[in-house]
C-alpha cells in the first residue's frame, strides 16, 4: 500500500486523504495502529498514537480493538508482510544508485502511456464481454445438461412401453457478426437475405445491434421397454431398454444477443475510420439508444466469510444455494459445564449438529476431531464450546459414534426438509458438501478448518470480514450480468418448449424437429426489455429485479461518456441502514477514486474507478496453475484424517483448499517469480497470511488490479530502448499487476521521489513496489485538473462529478450520421495551458510519432482559455455571478451549437389503402392557421433542409386515417434551422421519421459557466469592452469574477492556475501541474518575477470609463473555463392558464408539459411584504384552481347542482339543497377546487362539513 509521509510528525504516516469532511487515516510507524481523525483533532490524535507507540507489545488491547473494528480501516497485520530477502534489498538499493531520478520519471510516463495504449479506459467492459462470448455462453449451455421430457402420462391408459419420451442436448454455440434481415421481397429479387449491420445503421434506424445465437441441438424421441436378462450374469432380472423412435440433429436460432460495440464480434473491431474517432466502444445499441452496464459490486463467493452480526457465523457460500454451508455459534439454553454456546451447521436448508456431521464424514473418535481442528485444549473458551457441541450431538442422536448411525441421522434430517434432494445421502454429501473436494476425509478437514476459523473469531484471534473491503468484493461486469439475465430467459424458453413437446408426447401427434417448439422471441424480447427498462434479474433472489444496472450512455462530451462506463455501484436498500457503505475504505487506495461520487442518495454508493484501475478476467488455465504450484512446493492433502499436518501452511486457490506447503514464504517467493517470468498469468493474485498459516491465490474475475513498479527489477529498465509495449514490461517483471489482497504484502512508495528519500526517513523504509505516479490514485475526471490537491474536496467533487460532465465540448466526430435527441457542441474548443501527467498519457500513440513530445488528447478538455480578472464590477458579479466581455462573446468565445431531434412513427401509404379520406387530409405546403404554419413542409409533411422554424411551427406533419391532425409542433422557446431529415424503418418493420434542428447559441444572461476548480457561476452582465478595465499592455479581461468566491469556496488552485498560466503564456512553454506533485508557490512566483511581472500576479489597470489608473492592483491571468449545458433559454418557463390535473384541477408539473410555476412560502411572503394582496389572490387562486361551490345558508351544508321538476311540468337545472329540499337559501361561494374536492371526499366517507356564510 502506498503511504504518504506526514511532514510535521515523522512518527505517523498519512494513509488516506480527506474525503468530503476532510477525514484523515493515520498509521503508526512502530506498531501499525490505525486511527481515523479530523484535522481539528489531529494533534490530540498524534499524542494518542505516541502513547500507543510506547507499548512494547503489538497484541490486542481495548484501545486498539476500538479503532481496528471500524470499517474505515484495512485489516493489515504488518507482521504478515513478506518482503524479499536482504540480497534483493541490496540489489534494489544498487539499482537506485545506478539510475537517475529524472530518467525514472520519464520511464514511468512512457510506461503509463503504454498502459493506456494497451488497455485503454474501458477495456474491463470489452474484455468481460469477449470472455463471455468466447467461453461463458458455451459453458452456460453446457451446464444445462441433458433435458429429459416426460409425457405426463396416465398409467391406466397405456402400457409401460407405449409412452414416448424425449431427450434434448445442446452442443456448440455459434455467434455471428451483426446482420439484419432484408425481407422476402428483396431476397426473391436476387439480393442477399441478410446484410451487414454496422453501429451507424442501428443508431439511424432504431434497430438493436445484435447477433443470432445458433446452437447445435440433438433431439431424441424414444420409448422405454422392460427387457429380461440373464440374472446369473447381470445380477438383475429386468432392465430398462430405450427404443429410439426419432432422432433430430439441427442448428436452431435461440434468439438474438446484443453485441457490444468494438468487441470481437463487432464490425468496427480494430477499425478507426468509419465511425467516431473518439468512440472506444464498450456499450450496446438497443432500439437506436446507446446503453452501457454499470459495474455491480457483489460480495466474493469464493472465500469463507466470518461475521459476528448478529452472532458468530462462518459461511461457505458458492453460487448454488444447495451447496452453501453455514456454521453458527448458537446460545445454549441449558448450561452444561459452563459452556455458553455450541456449534451447529446449516447444510441443505437443514440444521445438523457439527459433531454428528464429523462422524458422518468418517471421523473415528472425538480426539481425532479435536486434532483436525488444531486449536488444542489450553483455551477454556474453546473447550467449553466443543463440550457444548458434543453434548448437543449426544442429545439429538444418542450413540451416533457407533457404525453408520451418524450418517443415517444426517440422511433423516436432510430428507425431512421441504424440498429434499433425490440423491442418496452419500451422493448428496459428495455433490453438495464442498464439491471441489472429492473424498470424505478432505471434506472433514475443510469442515474442521471452518470450525477453527469460527473459534478463532470467537476468541479474538481472527477478525471478522468487512463487507466494505474490496478484498471481499468482486465487480460484475457486462459478461457476468449478461449471463445472469440470459440464463433467466433461457429457462423461460426451456419451460415453454417442454410444455409444447409434452402435448405431442402425450397425444398421438408426431414429434417434430426442435425448431417447431423453440420460441426465439422470448430471449430476444426479454433481453431488449431488460436493456430498455434497466430492470435486471437479482443475483440471488429469483423473483426480484434490481435497477441501476443499465444506464443510457450520455454524450455531452467524451469525458462524461468515459466516466459513465467506468462507474461502479453498490446495491443497498435506501430505506434501511446503509452503515459504513458510503464511507471511503483504505482498500480503495489506487483502485477507486475517493473524490468522484455523486451527491444525494447515491453518495458513496456509486463510485468511479481510479485512472489505472483494471478489472481481472477469469483465468481458465487451472491445470497449468496447479502444475506450477507443485513446482513451487505444493503438497497434496492426505485422505487420512488421523495424519497431522505438522504446522504446515494451507494453500487455497479461489477459496478451495488444494494442498499444503512447508515454507509459505519460500512458496510465495517462487510463485511470484514465476509470475514475473510469465510462467503463470499476470492477473493471478498471491496473498501470504503468515499469522494464520495460509496462502490464498485468486484467479477469478472481478478483482480490481493496478500496475506497480517492482523495485528490485528496476535495473531491467535499461534494456528497454526506443519503443516498448506494456506487455513487455509485464513479461520482464518490471511492472506487475497487484490486487487488493496482495497489496497488503507490499511496501509501496508513493512515487519515484520517495524511493530516493527512503533512507532519510526514520526509520529507513525498504520499499518493494513503487507507484507509477501519485496522480493515478484518483480518477480521470480528477487527474486532468491542475493543482487539484490545493482545492477543497467538495469543490473537486463538484468538478469531477458534475461540471466536467456537463461541460459543452465536441461530443462526436460523426454528427451527420447520428440522430441524437439533445446535444451541444462547442465551436472553438481549446486545451488548457497547464498539463498534467494523466492528460499526457491519454494522448494517442500517433501524436508521439509526428511530434517531439506527447500532446494531450483534446477530447477530455471541454472549454476555452479566458483572461480572468479577480475584481468587482458595478455590482453585477455578486455571489457567484460573472461579468463577461461582450466583444469576446461576439468574436465567438463560448459559442456553441444546439441540436435537437424530433421523432414520429409513420404509416405506409400502401397500408392505409382506401381508408384514408383525402378530402379531410392536411394540404401541406400551404398556410393553414387552424393547425399551425405548414408552408415549410413538403407534400409528405417533412420540412425542407435549411428551413427556419420558430415557436409553434410544425416540424413533422402527421394526420390519422380520419384526417385528425397529429402533427408535432415546436413548443415555446424551441426554434432552429432544419439540419437533416431521416425517413427509415426499424427492425420491427415500423417506419419512422426524424428531423434535427440546429441552433447557434451565444452566451446570454443566466447561462452557467465553471472553472476546473468547481467555481460555478452564472452570467450576470455582458459589459462592453471599452468599459472594462485594461492593463498597461492593453490586455482586457474576458471574465471578471468576485474575489469573495475564493475564501468561501476554498479554491486557491484556480489562483495558482492563473499565475502559472500567465508565466506559460509569456514564456512560451507548457508546464505541468500534476496532482500531488505540483510546482511550489515559490517556483510560480519566481517565474513571473523573471518575466518582469509582479510575483503575485497582480496588475496595474486603468478604468475603462474614465481612463484613470485604478489605485488597487488587480489579480489577472489566463484560466480554463467551461460552458455548462444549463442555459437560460432552456429554463424559461411562463404561463397564465394551461393544462391542469383532471382530478385535482391543479396545474400540472414539468416545464415540458407547459405546467405551473412553483410559488412557495417565500414568494408568498414577498408579496405580502409588498402589500400586493390582489396580486397574491390572483396568483394563488384565480390562476390556479378557482371554482364555485353552492352552500345552503339555512342548514349550512353543501348544495348540489341537479336537474329537477317544478310546477308546470318544466325541468330546470340549478343548485338545490337536498337536506332542506329547497333552493331558496342557497348562495354561491368562490373556493379553491382542492377544498371542494376535500369536502366531497369526506362526504363519501360519511363525514359532512358545515359552512358559515356571510354576504360580502
Amino acid at each position: 500500500m502506498g503511504w504518504a509521509e506526514m511532514p510535521s510528525r515523522p512518527a505517523c504516516i498519512l494513509v488516506s486523504l480527506y474525503y468530503k469532511n476532510r477525514l484523515l487515516l493515520l498509521r503508526s510507524r512502530t506498531n501499525n495502529n490505525f486511527i481515523l481523525t479530523s484535522p481539528s483533532s489531529l494533534y490530540e490524535t498524534l499524542d494518542l498514537m505516541g502513547a500507543l507507540d510506547a507499548m512494547e507489545e503489538v497484541g490486542p488491547s481495548s484501545l486498539r480493538e476500538k479503532f481496528s473494528n471500524g470499517t474505515s480501516t484495512m485489516d493489515i497485520d504488518v507482521d504478515d508482510i513478506y518482503f524479499d530477502d536482504s540480497d534483493s534489498d541490496d540489489e534494489a538499493e544498487s539499482c537506485l544508485q545506478e539510475l537517475d531520478k529524472d530518467f525514472l520519471k520519464v520511464f514511468c510516463k512512457k510506461a503509463s502511456t503504454t498502459f493506456f495504449d494497451q488497455y485503454g479506459l474501458i477495456s474491463h467492459q470489452i474484455n468481460s464481454y469477449n470472455d463471455f462470448i468466447k467461453h461463458g455462453i458455451q459453458q452456460m449451455f453446457d451446464s444445462i445438461g441433458e433435458i429429459v421430457v416426460e409425457p405426463g402420462y396416465d398409467p391406466s391408459k397405456r402400457g409401460d412401453g407405449d409412452w414416448r419420451y424425449a431427450s434434448l442436448k445442446f452442443g456448440k454455440v455459434t455467434l455471428e457478426q451483426p446482420t439484419f434481415w432484408t425481407g422476402e421481397k428483396f431476397a426473391a429479387e436476387g439480393g442477399k437475405e441478410f446484410l451487414e449491420m454496422y453501429p451507424r445503421h442501428a443508431r439511424l434506424q432504431n434497430m438493436t445491434y445484435s447477433s443470432r445465437i445458433k446452437v447445435e441441438t440433438h433431439l431424441q424421441v424414444y420409448s422405454k421397454n422392460l427387457s429380461r436378462s440373464d440374472k446369473f450374469k447381470t445380477g438383475v432380472e429386468q432392465f430398462v431398454e430405450n427404443k429410439v423412435l426419432n432422432d433430430y440433429q439441427s442448428d436452431i436460432i435461440f434468439g438474438r444477443l446484443p453485441i457490444m460495440v468494438k468487441s470481437d464480434l463487432c464490425w468496427l473491431k480494430g477499425v478507426e475510420k468509419g465511425d467516431c474517432e473518439f468512440d472506444h466502444g464498450g456499450y450496446f445499441i438497443i432500439k437506436g439508444a446507446e446503453k452501457t452496464f454499470i459495474a455491480q459490486e457483489q460480495i466474493c463467493l469464493k472465500r469463507l466469510w466470518l461475521s459476528n452480526d448478529p452472532m458468530w457465523t462462518m459461511a461457505y457460500r458458492p453460487v448454488s444455494k444447495r451447496k452453501r454451508v453455514y456454521m453458527k455459534l448458537v446460545p445454549k439454553v441449558e448450561q452444561f459445564m459452563g459452556g455458553e454456546k455450541f456449534m451447529t451447521v446449516y447444510f441443505s436448508v437443514t440444521e445438523i449438529p457439527i459433531w454428528i456431521l464429523f462422524f458422518a464424514l468418517g471421523a473415528q473418535n472425538d480426539r481425532e476431531i479435536v486434532n483436525l481442528i488444531g486449536l488444542g485444549t489450553e483455551d477454556c473458551a474453546i473447550v467449553n464450546v466443543l463440550l457444548a457441541s458434543i453434548h448437543d450431538a449426544d442429545k439429538q442422536c444418542e450413540g451416533f459414534r457407533k457404525g453408520d448411525k451418524a450418517i443415517r441421522h444426517v440422511e433423516k434430517l436432510i430428507k425431512s426438509c421441504k424440498f429434499p434432494p433425490k440423491e442418496s445421502i452419500e451422493e448428496c454429501i459428495s455433490n453438495y458438501l464442498f464439491p471441489s473436494l472429492k473424498s470424505f476425509q478432505q471434506k472433514a478437514r475443510f469442515l474442521a478448518y471452518m470450525v477453527k476459523c469460527l473459534l478463532e473469531g470467537y476468541t479474538g484471534r481472527r477478525k471478522a470480514d468487512n463487507r466494505d473491503d474490496f478484498r471481499n468484493k468482486r465487480l460484475e461486469l457486462s459478461g457476468e450480468l449478461l449471463e445472469r439475465e440470459l440464463r433467466v430467459h433461457i429457462k423461460h424458453a426451456e419451460r415453454r418448449m417442454i410444455k409444447a413437446m409434452q402435448r405431442d408426447l402425450y397425444g398421438d401427434r408426431e414429434v417434430q424437429s426442435i425448431e417447431h417448439y423453440m420460441d426465439a422471441s422470448i430471449i430476444t424480447n426479454g433481453l431488449s426489455r431488460a436493456f430498455s427498462t434497466g430492470a435486471w434479474s437479482h443475483p440471488f433472489r429469483r423473483m426480484e429485479r434490481i435497477s441501476g444496472v443499465v444506464a443510457t450512455l450520455r454524450r455531452t462530451n467524451p469525458l462524461q461518456t468515459t466516466a459513465d462506463m467506468r462507474k461502479t455501484r453498490q446495491q443497498v436498500s435506501y430505506t434501511g441502514k446503509v452503515g459504513d457503505a458510503r464511507y471511503p475504505h483504505p482498500s480503495h487506495w489506487g483502485k477507486i477514486c475517493f473524490l468522484t461520487t455523486p451527491d444525494g442518495e447515491n453518495c458513496g454508493l456509486v463510485k468511479n474507478l481510479a485512472s489505472l484501475g483494471l478489472v481481472s478476467t477469469c483465468i481458465l488455465q487451472q491445470d497449468h496453475i496447479l502444475d506450477k504450484l507443485y513446482e513451487c512446493g505444493l503438497e497434496k492433502l492426505v485422505d487420512d484424517t488421523s495424519t497431522a499436518l505438522h504446522e504446515k501452511h494451507k494453500i487455497f486457490v479461489d477459496g478451495d483448499w488444494v494442498g499444503i506447503c512447508k515454507d509459505s514464504a519460500s512458496f510465495v517467493a517462487k510463485l511470484r517469480q514465476k509470475r514475473r517470468k510469465m510462467e503463470v498469468p499476470h492477473q493471478i493474485e498471491i496473498k501470504m497470511d503468515q499469522h494464520h498459516g495460509e496462502v490464498r491465490i485468486f484467479t477469478d474475475a472481478g478483482r480490481i488490479l493496478r500496475p506497480l513498479l517492482v523495485v528490485r527489477n528496476l535495473k531491467k529498465i535499461r534494456d528497454f530502448k526506443g519503443e516498448f509495449s506494456f506487455q513487455s514490461l509485464l513479461d520482464n517483471g518490471v511492472i506487475e499487476l497487484i490486487g487488493p489482497e496482495e497489496e497488503e504484502d507490499c511496501q509501496t512508495a508513493w512515487g519515484i521521489t520517495y524511493l530516493f528519500t527512503a533512507k532519510e526517513e526514520n526509520p529507513p523504509m525498504k520499499y518493494t513496489h513503487c507507484e507509477l505516479d501519485s496522480s493515478f490514485l484518483v480518477g480521470i475526471s480528477c487527474g486532468i485538473i491542475p493543482f487539484v490537491n490545493h482545492d477543497h474536496a467538495r469543490r473537486i467533487l463538484y468538478q469531477a462529478e458534475k461540471h466536467s460532465q456537463q461541460a459543452i465540448g465536441f461530443s462526436t466526430t460523426n454528427p451527420n450520421i447520428r440522430v441524437d435527441t439533445n446535444i451541444h457542441q462547442l465551436y472553438y474548443p481549446q486545451k488548457p495551458l497547464i498539463r498534467t501527467m494523466l492528460s499526457d498519457c491519454l494522448g494517442k500513440p500517433r501524436y508521439a510519432r509526428h511530434h517531439k513530445g506527447i500532446l494531450p488528447h483534446p477530447e477530455y478538455f471541454n472549454g476555452q482559455c479566458a483572461i480572468v480578472a479577480v475584481n468587482v464590477h458595478l455590482g453585477y458579479n455578486q455571489e457567484d455571478s460573472l461579468v463577461m466581455n461582450r466583444a469576446s462573446m461576439e468574436r465567438g468565445m463560448f459559442r456553441s451549437e444546439h441540436i435537437r431531434s424530433y421523432k414520429a412513427e409513420v404509416l405506409n401509404k400502401e397500408a392505409l389503402g382506401t381508408k384514408s379520406k383525402s378530402e379531410d387530409c392536411i394540404n401541406f405546403g400551404k398556410i393553414q392557421s387552424k393547425i399551425g404554419r405548414v408552408d415549410s413542409l413538403d407534400d409528405d409533411g417533412f420540412p425542407f433542409i435549411g428551413a427556419n422554424l420558430q415557436t409553434g411551427d410544425i416540424v413533422i406533419g402527421k394526420h390519422a386515417e380520419s384526417g385528425v391532425d397529429h402533427s408535432i409542433k415546436l413548443k415555446h422557446t424551441e426554434r432552429g434551422m432544419v439540419q437533416k431529415v431521416v425517413l427509415s424503418a426499424n427492425d420491427d418493420g415500423k417506419n419512422f421519421a426524424a428531423v434535427s434542428l440546429r441552433q447557434v447559441r451565444a452566451p446570454c444572461l443566466g447561462d452557467k459557466f465553471s472553472s476546473m476548480h468547481g467555481q460555478k457561476g452564472v452570467l450576470g452582465f455582458l459589459e462592453s469592452q471599452e468599459n472594462f478595465p485594461f492593463t498597461m499592455q492593453g490586455i482586457v479581461p474576458d471574465i471578471v469574477i468576485n474575489p469573495h468566491a475564493f475564501p468561501s469556496r476554498q479554491t486557491p488552485g484556480q489562483l495558482l492556475e492563473a499565475a502559472l498560466g500567465k508565466g506559460i503564456a509569456l514564456g512560451g512553454a507548457l508546464k505541468y501541474a500534476t496532482p500531488f506533485s505540483t510546482p511550489s508557490m515559490e517556483a510560480v512566483t519566481d517565474q513571473l518575477h523573471r518575466l518582469g511581472f509582479s510575483r503575485w500576479g497582480n496588475e496595474r489597470v486603468y478604468d475603462g470609463h474614465t481612463g484613470e489608473m485604478v489605485r488597487s492592483l488587480i489579480f489577472m491571468g489566463p484560466t480554463f473555463y467551461q460552458r455548462l449545458t444549463h442555459m437560460a433559454e432552456d429554463k424559461v418557463k411562463f404561463r397564465n392558464t394551461g393544462p391542469v390535473h383532471p382530478l385535482t384541477r391543479q396545474p400540472v408539473a414539468d416545464r415540458k408539459r407547459f405546467g405551473g410555476i412553483k410559488f412557495g412560502e417565500m414568494e408568498r411572503d414577498c408579496l405580502i411584504a409588498h402589500g400586493a394582496a390582489a396580486n397574491l389572490h390572483e396568483r394563488l387562486f384565480t390562476l390556479s384552481d378557482s371554482s364555485q361551490m353552492h352552500i345552503c345558508g339555512k342548514c349550512k351544508n353543501m348544495a348540489n347542482v341537479i336537474q329537477r321538476s317544478v310546477l308546470g311540468g318544466r325541468k330546470i337545472r340549478g343548485p338545490y339543497c337536498r337536506f332542506c329540499e329547497s333552493a331558496e337559501h342557497v348562495v354561491k361561494a368562490n373556493v379553491p377546487y382542492g377544498a371542494k374536492l376535500l369536502c366531497q371526499e369526506l362526504f363519501s366517507m360519511g363525514i359532512s362539513l358545515k359552512f358559515d356564510t356571510e354576504v360580502c
